[in-house]
């Protein structure tokens, strides 16, 4: 069964969009430390070439200007120049200096500490030369015999009398150009390294990240597949807890381990749980049923009609299970339908001879009646006469009976006060009453009721005729009691008769059933119908030798509306 729960998509989609931006915060972050990093390392390594440079200015100035070099000729210039390029060159071996050289505003080289001047002149671009003649400074990367080089140009005035001193002629308008390449290799491995270490610790958030969002994926997973298990049980339980069938758990070894409460309210029994299924049925007076895959077995017990079908569980475990259903109601329709359909029949059966009947019968009555008066005062004839208009009223009453069975009646809902009703009743049986030496009392403590008047009394006289007939030789009582309660009134006749047998009780309303000689099995039957046009309710307690109780209940609520 599939249960529906609230979506979690929408956290899902919050978590993942969570990582995603973290993801992308992260990255960027990253990007951007590097790029200042390296900014930061490339300032460093200009800064390294400002300072060279300077140093490289003050040192040329102090060794040139020494009063041993002082002089104009050859030799001095010589020496000079000689002093200046080996300057350069220890410059190189003691710092980060890869190039060092003084060239013209044209590019004409003057001192240079490499063997080859105008390697790294020809790299530099055109506009090297354009920003140190216009901003007096240049700085830029550049890749000089497989090493990648800070470069730094800029106008040198310092050294104007310091080219001067070896022969060239500068003005402080138009000074010489210092050209410095520092080694960033350095730089470059220091970054590298930096750069690798922040991609792992990226790398490793992000991994962390990732790993914390699939854990929380399956966590949601996981508490959500909890959440349908834990309703899919809980929807079971309730749906186990109240279908009306029962529902038993059978173990291998016959041992009940679960039932439902429905199981133990349609067997009756408080407990069931740890007792074991054959004597569990039997200690209810039942038999074991047959495991079978298809056929219930039906029992009867305290007026239930009970069917139970064992079935073996295909999961391997031995164990089976027991289902029972109250087919009470079931029968109950069935048993209404089948009388339903034998009323109906009669109906039929009655309306098509009633006529034909009862003219033929009305003049045999008419000439039974004329004999009685001719033949007075002689035995046997008049006997045979008066015996002639009994039967022949008696045929006539079946006859009504019947009409009264198949006719459908509507019914006229009055206000009734037992008492008048109880009165009428007692003067018409009268005569029967004392021919039985039967005595009728009431004990009505319900005053009154809502009730078709007619059917009411035609109920009661059904009733008590049924009541005398049932009495002894020598007599006995019958009480008519009427008690309130909340849904409508409750209306009893109670005999201290012979009593019916349990057999008897179960066909006593069905039409043409009888136990007397002269009944026509129609009382039971005409008052069963009476009281389903009530809507209401017949009940009978009888025992053999003890007696009968009949029980009427007349609903109020719905009648009054009506």
């Amino acid at each position: 069964m599939e249960i529906a729960l609230p979506s979690q998509n929408r956290t899902i989609a919050v978590a993942t969009l969570a990582v995603l931006v973290l993801g992308l915060t992260l990255s960027f972050s990253t990007w951007r430390n590097l790029r200042q990093q390296q900014d930061a390392f490339k300032e460093h390594a200009l800064v390294t070439a400002r300072s060279i440079a300077a140093g490289i200015e003050i040192n040329l100035n102090r060794e040139l200007h020494l009063p041993s070099l002082a002089g104009s000729s050859n030799a001095a210039l010589l020496l000079r120049r000689t002093l200046a390029r080996e300057l350069l060159q220890d410059h190189i071996k003691r710092t980060d200096a890869r190039f060092i050289g003084l060239f013209t505003h044209n590019g004409h080289i003057l001192f240079s500490s490499h063997s080859d001047p105008k390697a790294l002149q020809e790299q530099l671009p055109t506009i090297a030369w354009e920003s140190m003649g216009t901003a007096g400074e240049w700085s830029g990367e550049l890749n000089f015999e497989g090493q990648p080089l800070m470069v730094l140009g800029r106008l040198s005035p310092q050294s104007v009398d310091i080219i001067n001193n070896v022969g060239q002629s500068f003005t402080e308008s138009e000074p010489p150009l210092l050209l410095v390449g520092v080694d960033m290799a350095q730089h470059l491995a220091a970054f590298g390294k930096y750069k690798r270490t922040a991609i792992l610790q990226t790398s490793y958030i992000l991994a962390v990240t990732i790993i914390f969002w699939i854990l929380l994926m399956g966590f949601l997973q996981r508490q959500e597949q909890s959440q349908r298990l834990h309703r899919l049980q809980s929807f079971n339980a309730r749906l186990l807890d109240h279908m009306p069938d029962g529902l038993l758990t059978i173990a291998t070894d016959g041992t009940i381990v679960a039932a439902n409460p429905s199981a133990l309210a349609l067997v009756g029994s408080q407990t069931s749980v740890g007792q074991h299924w054959p004597s569990f049925l039997t200690s209810l007076g039942l038999d074991t049923p047959q495991q079978t895959d298809q056929e219930w077995t039906t029992y009867k017990s305290d007026g239930k009609h009970l069917e139970v079908l064992q079935l073996a569980l295909k999961d391997g475990s031995g164990q089976s299970l027991v289902l029972i259903r109250d087919r009470t109601e079931m029968v109950r329709l069935e048993q209404e339908l089948h009388r339903t359909e034998k009323l109906a029949a009669i109906g039929r059966m009655a309306a098509g001879v009633a006529h034909e009947i009862r003219n033929p019968l009305s003049a045999l009555r008419g000439f039974a009646q004329f004999f009685s008066k001719k033949l007075a005062g002689q035995e046997p004839e008049e006997l045979y006469a008066q015996t002639m208009v009994q039967e022949a009223d008696r045929l006539n009453r079946v006859i009504t009976d019947l009409l009264f069975l198949a006719r459908p009646r509507q019914l006229e809902l009055t206000h009734i006060l037992l008492a008048e009703v109880f009165q009428e009743v007692h003067t018409l049986l009268s005569m029967d009453l004392k021919a039985r030496h039967c005595v009728l009392t009431s004990d009505l403590h319900a005053p009154s009721l809502v009730a078709d008047r007619d059917a009411l009394k035609q109920t009661l006289i059904n009733l008590l005729h049924n009541s005398i007939g049932a009495m002894p030789a020598a007599g006995g009582e019958i009480v008519l009691a009427s008690q309130a309660e909340t849904r409508g009134i409750w209306v009893t006749i109670e005999d201290n008769g012979q009593g019916m047998s349990a057999e008897d009780k179960e066909h006593a309303l069905e039409p043409f059933f009888t136990t007397r000689d002269q009944g026509t099995g129609l009382g039971l039957a005409i008052v069963h119908t009476i009281m389903q046009e009530h809507e209401g309710s017949i009940t009978i307690d009888s025992s053999p030798g003890q007696g009968t109780c009949i029980s009427l209940f007349f609903p109020q609520t719905h009648l009054q509306e009506s």
